[in-house]
This record gives C-alpha cells, sequence and structure tokens, in this order.
C-alpha cells in the first residue's frame, strides 16, 4: 500500500506537470514558428524592395541614357563605337553589370555582354507591346538571372530599345542579408526543375538545399521547415514566369533558444515538485501502511496455521480489521476441517474418493506388498434407467456400508487398509497382502447377497479386478491403471474376477497408442487396401470381389485388422476409416472399369456408418466424381449392426438400394434375431459365416445348415455367398448346396491391387483348373 500511495501521489503530479508542460510548451512553439514565420515575411518584402529599389535605380539611368542627343544621334546613324562607348559610360556610372542596345523588332545592336543570347530577352521583350513604355523583369541571360529595364529611344519616332541590368548573384545576396540577417539562396527553374545558383549558405547546407527545393516551391510564400536543415525556409517567384526564384532562411536557433530556454525551466521546476511531492508521500504513506503491515503480517501467519493475536489497535477502522481477523481465524479453522473432509471423501457414501487415494496411496506402495481390489457393478447403468437415479444412489450407499462392515466378518479377513468410491460404480479396496481368487470370491459372495429396498430384496451381480503391486511401487496412475485393466479383463471372464497379469498394461497401452496414431496413418499411407475374388462357382468365373482394409504400422509392424476396427469403434474413429475405404475402392474400381474390367468390389460397413444421415450423399458424390456406376458397389452389413437400430438401419439401407448399390449381409447366422428381419431387409446377397464353411467337406451339420440358408436365402430372392472355403472337397459340397458365389483361400488370399488384376487374367485363362474335379463328376 506504501508503494501504491507514493506511486499515486508521483503519478498525479507528473500527469498533472505533463498536462500543463505540454500545453505551455505547445503554445510557446507555436508562437515561436508564428514569430519565425513573422520574421520570414518581413525579410521578403525587404528583399522585394531592394529589388524595387533597384529596378527604379535602373530606370531612371535608362531613361537619361535614351534622352542623351548624342547617344540617339549614335543610335540613329549607326555608329557603333560611339554607341559603345556611351553604354560603357553610363553602366560604370551605376556600376551596371549588363548594357545592351535592340532595335525596335527586339535585335540585339550592341551588349556589354558579348555571350548575351537574344532569345533569353525575348521573354522581356514580349511584355513591350505597342507601347513605348519602360519595361522591367528578372530574366536568365547565358544562365545568369539578371534585373533587367527597357527603356525607348526616341528621334522622334522609336529608333531602339536601351537596357540596363544588374546581376542577381552572390554579391547582392550578401547585401540583403546584411540588411535583413537572414541567409539569401538564388534559384532558377530550367525545365521546371529547380537548380541553385547562388546562396550565403555555408557549403554544407548548399549541398542539402537542392532536395528541398521542390517542396519549398511547391509550398511557395509559406514557411517551411525540414529535419535536414537546420533553418526555416520560404520561397519567393521574382518574375512573372516564375522561372527565377528566392528562398530566404531564417536559422533555427533564433526562435528555438527561448523555447528551450522555458523548456529547461520547466524541468528543473517538474523536477523540484517531483521530488518534493515524492517525499510528502513517503511520510503520509508511512502513517497509514504501518498498522495494516502489522495486520497483514498477523494475517500471513493466520494462513500458515499460527495461533496468534491480533496486534492491539483502538477503535477505529483498523482495530476493527484485526477483531475481525482474528475472528476469520477461528472459522478458518473450523472450515478447513470441513473442507478437507469434503475434498478426500465422497459426499454419498462417506467412503474416501479418488483424490484421497492418489495422496494416501503412494505411501502404502512404497512400504509394503499387496493387492489392489477394484469392483464394479455389472449393468448398474441398467439398474439406474430400471430403478431410477435416487434408488440406485440408495443402493450404493448400502454396498458401501456393506463394505465397510465386512471387515468386521471373519471369512472375509483380511481386512482393507483402505476403502474408496472412484466414482460411479466402482469401488478399490487396498490390502496388505496378495489376494487369492477364492479370498475376492468370498468377498463378492458376501456383497451379492440381496439389498432391501422399498419392501423388495435387489440382488448385484459385481466384477472384480485385481493387481498384485510389490514394495516400492511409486506410480498411483499405473497401480490404478492396471487394476482397471484386470477390471475389463474381468468383465470378458465366466467367473468375472481377473488378476493383472505381465504384459497386459504394454498391451493397453498398444491398444492406445494404435487409436492415437490411427487419424494421422490414414494420411500417411500406412493403410492401404486388399481384394479377395468372390467367384461365381455357377458360371465359373470371377466378377465380383471384397475389398479389406490392412494397416502396416511403422512401429508397431502389421496391425490385424479386427483389433484396430474395434478400437476405432470404440473411440469414434471408424467413420474416418470408412471415408477413406470408400474413396480407395471407387477410385480403383472406376481405374478397372476403364481397363474394361467390371468388377462389382464390396466395402464392409459398421453401425455407425449405418446411422450417419450423410452416407447415401457421400457415395452418391464420390461415384459421380470418379463417373463409375452405382452398380459397380456393393455394401456388407452385419446381422449385429443390423440389431442396433433396426428401423434407423432398414431405412438408411433402403435409400442405399434406391441408388442402385448392392446390399448383403455379412456373417449371415452368427448374430440373433436373423431370421426375425431377414423379410424386412432390403438386401440382395447373404454371406454365409466362414464358420459353417471352412470344414464342411468333414462336418455334415456345417452342411446341413449351409444348404438349409441356402433354399431359404433363394425362397427370399436373395444370392448366396460361402465364406472360408479352403480345400477343394469343399467347393463340390457348396456346388451340392446351390450357393452362388465362394469367396476363401482355396481361390485366392486377399491381394493388393496389381496382384489381383495378375490373377484375375490367370483365372480367365485357367479356370477350369479349380473346378476340374466337379466338372469330371
Amino acid at each position: 500500500m506504501r508503494v501504491r500511495l507514493i506511486a499515486i501521489f508521483v503519478l498525479l503530479l507528473s500527469l498533472l506537470a505533463l498536462a500543463t508542460g505540454l500545453a505551455t510548451l505547445t503554445s510557446m512553439k507555436r508562437d515561436s514558428e508564428a514569430q519565425a514565420a513573422d520574421i520570414l515575411n518581413v525579410a521578403t518584402k525587404v528583399l522585394r524592395q531592394a529589388l524595387d529599389i533597384r529596378a527604379e535605380q535602373l530606370s531612371d539611368s535608362v531613361r537619361i541614357l535614351a534622352a542623351d542627343f548624342g547617344f540617339r544621334r549614335a543610335v540613329a546613324t549607326a555608329e557603333q563605337e560611339t554607341i559603345e562607348s556611351v553604354l560603357q559610360n553610363h553602366g560604370s556610372r551605376i556600376n551596371a553589370n549588363l548594357m545592351l542596345l535592340l532595335s525596335p523588332q527586339g535585335e540585339l545592336l550592341a551588349s556589354s555582354d558579348m555571350q548575351i543570347n537574344i532569345a533569353d530577352i525575348q521573354p522581356l521583350f514580349s511584355q513591350i507591346g505597342n507601347t513605348s513604355a519602360t519595361v522591367a523583369d528578372i530574366i536568365t541571360l547565358n544562365g545568369q538571372p539578371y534585373q533587367l529595364v527597357l527603356a525607348p529611344v526616341s528621334a522622334p519616332n522609336l529608333i531602339a530599345w536601351a537596357g540596363m541590368g544588374f546581376p542577381l548573384d552572390a554579391p547582392l545576396a550578401a547585401k540583403i542579408k546584411s540588411i535583413t540577417g537572414l541567409d539569401l539562396s538564388f534559384v532558377t527553374r530550367p525545365d521546371n526543375t529547380p537548380v541553385l545558383h547562388s546562396s550565403t549558405l555555408d557549403l554544407s547546407h548548399q549541398q542539402k538545399l537542392p532536395l528541398l527545393l521542390p517542396q519549398l516551391v511547391l509550398h511557395a510564400n509559406e514557411a517551411q521547415s525540414n529535419p535536414e536543415q537546420d533553418y526555416i525556409s520560404v520561397a519567393v517567384a521574382l518574375d512573372k514566369q516564375q522561372q527565377l526564384w528566392a528562398v530566404q532562411h531564417l536559422p533555427n536557433q533564433r526562435w528555438l533558444s527561448s523555447y528551450q530556454q522555458f523548456r529547461r525551466q520547466l524541468l528543473l521546476i517538474f523536477g523540484a515538485a517531483l521530488s518534493l511531492a515524492i517525499l510528502v508521500a513517503v511520510i503520509f504513506a508511512r502513517s497509514i501502511s504501518r498498522p495494516l503491515d502489522a495486520l497483514s503480517q498477523f494475517a500471513r501467519r493466520v494462513g500458515q496455521g499460527y495461533d496468534d493475536a491480533p496486534p492491539g489497535g483502538g477503535s477505529d477502522e483498523i482495530g476493527l480489521l484485526g477483531t475481525t481477523l482474528h475472528t476469520m481465524q477461528i472459522n478458518i479453522r473450523q472450515r478447513e476441517q470441513q473442507l478437507l473432509h469434503n475434498a478426500e471423501h465422497d459426499s454419498l457414501t462417506g467412503l474416501y474418493n479418488r483424490a484421497a487415494i492418489e495422496r494416501l496411496l503412494p505411501q502404502i506402495l512404497a512400504q509394503q506388498n499387496g493387492s489392489l481390489l477394484q469392483i464394479n457393478i455389472q449393468q448398474f447403468k441398467h439398474l439406474n434407467d430400471v430403478l431410477g437415479f435416487s434408488h440406485a444412489d440408495q443402493l450404493l450407499v448400502q454396498l458401501a456400508q456393506r463394505l465397510q462392515q465386512m471387515q468386521q466378518v471373519q471369512q472375509v479377513q483380511p481386512s482393507p487398509l483402505l476403502l474408496a468410491r472412484l466414482g460411479g460404480d466402482e469401488f478399490l479396496l487396498v490390502y496388505g497382502k496378495a489376494l487369492t481368487i477364492a479370498e475376492v470370491q468370498a468377498k463378492l459372495t458376501l456383497l451379492a447377497e440381496p439389498y432391501p429396498l422399498d419392501d423388495s430384496l435387489i440382488s448385484l451381480k459385481f466384477c472384480a479386478g485385481v493387481y498384485h503391486f510389490t514394495q516400492g511401487q511409486h506410480s498411483v496412475n499405473d497401480a490404478l491403471r492396471r487394476s482397471d485393466i484386470a477390471l475389463d479383463n474381468a468383465r470378458r471372464l465366466p467367473q468375472r474376477i481377473a488378476i493383472y497379469q505381465m504384459g497386459q498394461d504394454e498391451s493397453h497401452q498398444r491398444e492406445l497408442q494404435l487409436i492415437r496414431d490411427l487419424p494421422a496413418a490414414l494420411q500417411q499411407g500406412q493403410f492401404y487396401v486388399v481384394y479377395q475374388p468372390k467367384v461365381d462357382i455357377r458360371q465359373q468365373r470371377c466378377i465380383s470381389a471384397e475389398a479389406l482394409i490392412r494397416w502396416q504400422h511403422p512401429q508397431l509392424g502389421f496391425v490385424a485388422p479386427d483389433q484396430f476396427i474395434m478400437l476405432a469403434e470404440h473411440a469414434g474413429n471408424i467413420g474416418l476409416i470408412t471415408d477413406w475405404m470408400l474413396q480407395q475402392v471407387i477410385c480403383q474400381t472406376a481405374r478397372w472399369w476403364q481397363q474394361g474390367v467390371q468388377l462389382k468390389v464390396a466395402v464392409n460397413l459398421s453401425v455407425v456408418d449405418l446411422l450417419n444421415p450423410l452416407l447415401c450423399d457421400n457415395i452418391s458424390r464420390l461415384l459421380s466424381q470418379q463417373q463409375l456406376p452405382a452398380t459397380a458397389l456393393a455394401l456388407e452389413i452385419t446381422e449385429s449392426a443390423i440389431m442396433q437400430d433396426a428401423a434407423t438401419v432398414i431405412q438408411q439401407l433402403s435409400k442405399l438400394k434406391a441408388l442402385g448399390i448392392t446390399l448383403a449381409i455379412d456373417d449371415f447366422g452368427t448374430g440373433q434375431s436373423s431370421l426375425a428381419y431377414l423379410k424386412q431387409l432390403p438386401v440382395h446377397e447373404v454371406k454365409i459365416d466362414r464358420a459353417f464353411v471352412k470344414d464342411i467337406e468333414h462336418n455334415s451339420n456345417d452342411a446341413l445348415i449351409v444348404a438349409a440358408t441356402t433354399q431359404l436365402a433363394h425362397s427370399l430372392g436373395f444370392s448366396v455367398t460361402a465364406e472360408g472355403l479352403e480345400q477343394r472337397a469343399g467347393l463340390t459340397q457348396l456346388l451340392q448346396c446351390q450357393c452362388d458365389t465362394v469367396q476363401g483361400y482355396y481361390f485366392s488370399k486377399p491381394l493388393q491391387a496389381g496382384q489381383f488384376s495378375l490373377w484375375l487374367e490367370q483365372f480367365n485363362r485357367q479356370q477350369q483348373h479349380w473346378f476340374a474335379t466337379e466338372s469330371t463328376a
């Protein structure tokens, strides 16, 4: 607070001083700039007046010359020597640098400067017109600016024009500078490009001036400043054609000196005021902050858990604050105890929660061997739906009480070191010894006894996962993960009890890696498609195939499709695989059709794909892009997928069938309620699962099932494909069962597109080889 008070004082004073200084300095600078502009305006007037005086002097001298009788006679008689002598005498009287004589038509008759070009005088001569009056202007003669006056010579008619001129050069600029006190530069504009002719500036500033001339000429008669120069300058046109300019320069120091002096004074005043303000602020802040500092020290020790008395301090606000802090100290201690209990205990059952396990379990893992027993209620979600959340919560409370009472039951000893609810319907028990399957079964048997609920008895079923830990293990996450893996395995076992085995954690990590790597693998070319022929055994030809996906992982090697497809379905990534597969298969099928090989290729769909409302549109778009007819594509759906949401799936299949796509039921005979929905399904083909085909030549029951299924499918208008044929003898059985199509290793394993094309060519040439036995029969 002391720092803030001092900062506020200093900030307010600084802002006030800054605002005052800026306003004052801005005003002074504006006034100084206005004074500088006035000085330049006065200097400009002096310059023009000096040039006007010179022009009048020239005009008087020229009129006297034109009135001289001897001069007029010499002009009339064209006595050249006399004319030149008279011009020289009159010019020397007034120190004129240029004397000349022109004919009435503007021809040059005599000149004191033989390099004068009559074309240079023409702009001034053109001003005479039909008058016989004296004219004066500033023009450029032979690259040199002159102030020139022309007067008529009459005897009594006009016989010539006499002229006198002064150059606008450095001596003239220096003379005018001695009057105005300002530097002066003369500038010419041949071809509208400003060129410095002469100047009183020093050499360095003269070298910089040409870069500034265009801007000065553009803003004529306006004072201009530039950081390249230490001057404020103004440009003034000297002639009517604006080809000759004078630039006056006012040094910045002349108008900035007072401004800079006043600015230094302001800074001194501001520095003194700031020092005084800091001193006053420090004294004032200390008088306020000392008692507050004592209170803050007390509050800090309260926060650290010390039981101190508050600093004494009267009846003012600070004393009241001290009393309030002491009351707060007492309340905080009570609330901490309650918060600590709430933070580490489940609000429903009163057992330890996961946070408590993460705090307490590391010490147990580090000091002894033991077991983690993770228990889960089977189908608890179904109980929630049937009983309602309120009754389900009552069951959880009773289960927690039974877990606590179980510690006193001799048959299920030992007692757990920790008992916690991890969340939902999962409970964790930590034991100081390695549990056996029999001990776990005894505990589950006790827990499975019926629970009273609203005059009813509810029986629960449990599954349990056990992880045996060894002394020195410090990772709570690893221990909990392994017990969870064991629990997952228990759900798939008949006895519903599983003990974690070495290597299962690596398998779990492998699955996590596959889920994580799958999206990128689709983009990086790790996946590829293989095609297995489907042979029409009646017509002895191959006009269809099934597309299967394969994954070659760069670190894990070949990954079985059953493994990563199941993981993709659980992780919600199966749609990515389906989209990629459809894209690859449709493109390859289109290439075969372009080559004249009109194959029908089948792609497998999952239940997630069938529930996607955009499936039909996506497939239609891909077919249209590749210009492939819908009849070239077949889709295979498992019975289990149909059973999950039969109404939606049947509606989706109807849309696909309307497109012209062939639909097949895959793995027929292994699902549930197959016959109940078979008559409703808008499909074309039934594929008998390989479980009934691979040993059909040895198993009469398999042959009977295949024959019956084939007859049923044919009765409903479906074609039949048998999967998994591996032996020639089985082909005979399938022909006798009247199957339409056969797929299996007997004809070919799944092949990549290039290999499949070669196999198809060979099959078409030698199909009798595969059917030789049947033909003979």
